[in-house]
């Protein structure tokens, strides 16, 4: 579980050092954005059908339940592109609602054996979600008429973004061996993230 959580930890903040090279460089925008968030979350799939495959002691019609929510999953998130706030808020609501369907089917469906898997897949949703508030932010900045202003207000999200890894880098140096400290931080981390894109659009 360790190791496992070393490799999320490692791969986020791979993920926010892209993000924020794309944003100084000025090359990403918000739908291809979300295209790639929508990617790490078909890896993050591929995992649970191999942890649903491992799982003998499962009665089949859980299993056929937990089959049944990752299809459901996989399908919302072959959707087309989202060209807009609007088609990205619609296809947001209906992956993270599938995202939730598949949590509580797993933790109905596994055994007690299963549980930092599933943990482990709680705090990858999580990201995912984090991600997507940051998507969001960028389809707003692409919505603005005055160039000063959404020149502005990028350099704020990218600022944010610096600010996020940099605690991930931190995190590295004082939690990676103590499993209670890192879930502490990371779940900080994100409800930073949540606050502060909540915050934006009450501007």
């Amino acid at each position: 579980m360790k190791d496992q959580m070393k490799d999320f930890v490692n791969n986020w903040q791979t993920r926010l050092e892209e993000m924020q090279m794309q944003f100084s460089l000025g090359k990403m925008d918000a739908t291809e954005a979300f295209e790639k968030q929508k990617d790490q979350l078909r890896g993050m799939l591929v995992g649970m059908k191999e942890n649903l495959d491992k799982a003998t002691d499962m009665a089949e019609d859980k299993a056929t339940e937990m089959r049944t929510k990752l299809e459901e999953l996989r399908v919302q998130l072959a959707l087309g592109k989202a060209d807009g706030m609007d088609a990205f808020e619609a296809q947001r609501k209906q992956i993270e609602l599938a995202l939730h369907e598949l949590y509580v089917a797993g933790k109905h469906s596994f055994s007690s054996n299963y549980e930092k898997g599933l943990e482990m897949f709680d705090r990858q949703s999580e990201a995912f979600k984090t991600g997507l508030d940051i998507v969001k932010i960028q389809y707003s900045l692409a919505k603005m008429d005055a160039k000063d202003e959404a020149e502005e207000k990028r350099k704020e999200l990218n600022d944010k973004i610096v600010e996020l890894n940099n605690q991930f880098k931190g995190m590295q140096q004082t939690a990676m061996d103590n499993m209670e400290e890192m879930n502490r931080q990371l779940r900080d981390n994100f409800e930073k993230m949540k606050v502060y894109a909540e915050g934006w659009f009450k501007k």
